[in-house]
Parts: structure tokens; sequence; C-alpha cells
């Protein structure tokens, strides 16, 4: 009987490690601003909201935490193909890492876009993204140039609508730097990965508020209609650009 020895078998570890991942589809992000907040919910409701396979990860008070995130982009193409402005949000509780990678880990609970051919694209490889052609991201500076008022609304016939409203700030010049976030979902069996690397993300500061119907999905993760205690994470981003790989595996 032969043996293999230990640098075969990490080889063949290593491949069965790439090939239990298959590529759905691969995004491109042009000129793009976004808010991303992050704050403490009580743990039972975040645990809720992460299947089997998943973790949410603990605050220091001992709580779970919700992420919140709305993205406008002068551009991006699905596959290099179908090129057009876009609006997104999401919405996730934060998790520990499955694969030990990213700055930040959240599971996907809520994503929707009014780019077809990207709601499209994640249909097909199993996350229920959500189409909303009215989905609105709205930056309106003041008379500084500096600072403005963010507006987004965002909905659809099956998911209660739901807003984001207040200050933000535009982040200082040259102060960028790489950024890697995971978005997970649960496909059958296997896991569905957004990997977004962002070679270049500039970093502003935010203070808005949340709103929605206490009575939804949403509305009982942060306990009632608003929610504005994103003291883990306030942030306005501004980045040139950016890729997305999107992955199912195990």
């Amino acid at each position: 009987m032969h043996t293999l020895s230990s640098g075969v078998v990490l080889v063949l570890a290593l491949a069965v490690g790439i090939s239990a991942r298959a590529q759905a589809f691969g995004v491109d992000f042009f000129d793009c601003t976004e808010f991303a907040g992050q704050g403490p919910v009580a743990m039972a409701a975040a645990t809720a909201l992460v299947p089997e396979g998943f973790t949410a990860s603990t605050t220091a008070g001992g709580q779970g935490s919700v992420v919140i995130r709305a993205t406008s982009c002068a551009s991006i193409a699905v596959d290099r193909a179908h090129a057009m402005p876009t609006n997104i949000s999401q919405i996730g509780v934060n998790i520990v890492s499955p694969n030990g990678t990213g700055d930040i880990n959240n599971y996907t609970n809520i994503y929707v876009s009014n780019n077809p051919f990207l709601v499209e694209a994640f249909l097909r490889a199993g996350l229920p993204a959500q189409f909303d052609p009215a989905l609105t991201y709205e930056f309106t500076t003041d008379s500084t140039g500096v600072a403005g008022e963010l507006y987004v609304a965002a909905g659809s016939p099956f998911l209660t609508r739901y807003f984001i409203y207040g200050r933000e700030t535009n982040p200082a010049p040259n102060s960028g730097g790489p950024f890697l976030a995971n978005w997970w979902y649960k496909v059958g069996r296997g896991k569905l990965l957004e990997q977004t690397l962002l070679p270049d993300i500039s970093f502003g500061t935010s203070s808005v508020v949340f709103y929605t119907s206490s009575s939804s999905v949403l509305g009982k993760l942060i306990g009632g209609n608003t929610f504005g205690n994103f003291s883990i994470l306030a942030l306005r981003g501004v980045y040139p650009g950016g890729h997305m790989d999107v992955t199912v595996g195990h």
C-alpha cells in the first residue's frame, strides 16, 4: 500500500477547498458612496435571523449587532456587462467569520437594488434579492461643500419599506485604504459568499437614523420603529472602485 506524502496531502486539500466553492458571478463598482452602520441589538433577536452553520458575533455588552448599509454607484457591471447607475441596500446580522477572512462578516437578511441585472444574478445564485426600481439614495451637500443630508428609501412588494435619514460628512482627502467585506447567506446545505474588495475607500462620519415598521422583520430586530444607536460603526464611505465575487459552496 502506498502512502501520500504530507506535501501531496496539502495540495489535494487545497484543491478540494478551491473546488468546493463555485464562482456564481462578479460585479465591478465605479464611483460609489455609501452609508455603513453597525449597532447593538438583543442577542435573541439577532440569533433568530442567523441559521445553523453561522454564529452571531457578540458585542462587549453581550448583545448581537445589526449592520445596515446603503450604496450608490455611478455605474456597476455584472460579469462585465450591463453597466448602469445602481443603488443598493443590504441589512444583516454581524457574524463570526466562517472562513477566517474579511474586515467584517455579516449574514444577509435583506438585499435590495434598483438594478435588475444584479437582482437577477443573485436570484440565480440562490439569494432572495429584492428589486425596487424606486430605491432612492440622495446625499444633498450643504453650504460647506463637505457635509450634508443622506436620505435613503427602500422597499418592494415583498419587503416592508424602510428609510435612512441624517447628517453625514465627507472623508478627508487622501485618507483611503483597503477594506474587505464578506456578506453570507445559506443556500441549501451550502453557503453563498459576497466578498467585496475595496482597494481604496475613505471614511467620513455619519449620524443617521433608520426607520421602519415595528411589526416587520427589521422592526422586530431593532425593537421598534427607529434605530439610531450605531455606536459600533457609523461611516460615510467614498470609493472610486471595487470588485465583488459571489461564490457558492461549503
